[in-house]
């Protein structure tokens, strides 16, 4: 019998990916036409008059358009009777707008992902994916008061909304900076990847979440997680510390209740409000490795021990799949270490968890040894 294949719904970040905020205009106005159109765009008007290829588009081309729409606007609100701000030509704040104007339309490579932010702590914030070349731009129509008018900008697929309110703090405080578009800092990027992935790896570390969609968690359904998930801790512990003969006589359920040193074990954050998350994380392939032997639960035990597992991968932008075969690795390692009986306990748990506590994750089984009636 072939290997079993599990498809990951998860993600290789390369190591330069940027996460940028693009403000959708003064006063969120365009957060509307931005999230309908799916464009991400600066709010300068005249762009689609220049000619030739955007990436061709020099400085100079940039600053024409960029200060001739602020005078046009700055003549309009004289007629309306407000006072004088600026002059005619370019100045220090159309060089900045270039600064951000470029930022979006060519710095942004494809796979990058923009963050959206919006007026209020209740509403949604927006996150996608860029999903075009930089300097490959669509064009827009939308409205600012009384103009209707063409706007250019970078095309996105949205992954993600998230409510304002639930986002870090500083997160939110980054989003509320006047600046129009800047990168986020890596800090804040595993935030932002969490809402958009949901499991992913980036720079070293990878991270795996599982859904709970139980209306009222109970102490059982939190004893079954709970002894499932710290049972492969302890024996990725003993298979990374080449340990395996101390727990060699010990059943997965011994596992499930044995202290493993903080220090060594993975990093769990539990959000159950019924229904919730759990989200973990390491430097190694374990978080996304327990993403696979969750999917395994309901396969036959000898077939998994005897055919050993095949992992497949997404990943964004240019980055490769390398980390697929730690997974797989990490999969089968722990299969083999366990052995049938044992496993056959785990995968007991992993079926108790997902029908009775209503646990799942992005894992799919493509060709499942599934155990007999």
């Amino acid at each position: 019998m072939s290997k079993i294949v599990v498809e990951l719904d998860a993600y290789a970040v390369p190591n330069d990916h940027v996460v940028f905020k693009c403000s959708p205009g003064k006063t969120y106005r365009f957060y509307k036409a931005v999230r309908d159109a799916h464009v991400v765009f600066p709010d300068i008007r005249g762009l689609d008059t220049l000619t030739g290829s955007p990436r061709k588009w020099t400085d100079a081309d940039l600053l024409g358009v960029i200060s001739s729409d602020r005078w046009q606007r700055e003549l309009l609100s004289r007629s309306r009777g407000n006072r004088e701000q600026g002059t005619e030509g370019v100045n220090q704040i159309d060089r900045r707008n270039l600064t951000f104007l470029k930022r979006l339309f060519f710095e942004g490579k494809q796979g990058d992902l923009v963050v959206v932010p919006v007026e209020g702590y209740a509403k949604e914030v927006l996150i996608g994916e860029l999903l075009d070349a930089p300097g490959e731009l669509s064009l827009v129509e939308a409205r600012d008061g009384d103009y209707t008018g063409k706007y250019m900008g970078r095309q996105v697929r949205w992954r993600a909304t998230a409510q304002k309110l639930l986002l870090s703090p500083d997160l939110i405080k980054a989003l509320h900076t006047q600046t129009a578009v800047f990168a986020l800092g890596r800090s804040l990027r595993e935030e932002v990847y969490r809402h958009a992935y949901s499991n992913f790896i980036y720079m070293g570390q990878f991270v795996s979440e599982f859904q709970v969609g139980k209306q009222k968690w109970t102490a059982e359904d939190s004893a079954v997680v709970s002894m499932w998930l710290n049972g492969f801790d302890v024996l990725r512990d003993a298979i990374d510390q080449g340990d395996l003969q101390s727990i060699a006589s010990q059943s997965f359920y011994e596992l499930g209740l044995r202290r493993l040193p903080d220090g060594r074990a993975a990093e769990l954050r539990i959000n159950i409000q019924s229904p919730g998350e759990m989200f973990v994380r390491f430097g190694t392939a374990f978080p996304l490795a327990l993403m696979v032997m969750f999917a395994l639960s309901s396969c036959d035990s000898k077939s998994i021990v005897d055919n050993g597992v095949t992992v497949k991968l997404k990943v964004v932008g240019a980055a490769n799949d390398d980390a697929r075969s730690d997974i797989e690795q990490c999969a089968n390692a722990m299969v083999q270490a366990l052995g049938q009986n044992r496993l056959d306990q785990s995968c007991g748990l992993g079926v108790r968890a997902e029908k009775d506590a209503v646990v799942s994750t992005g894992a799919t089984l493509q060709s499942p040894a599934k155990k007999a009636n």
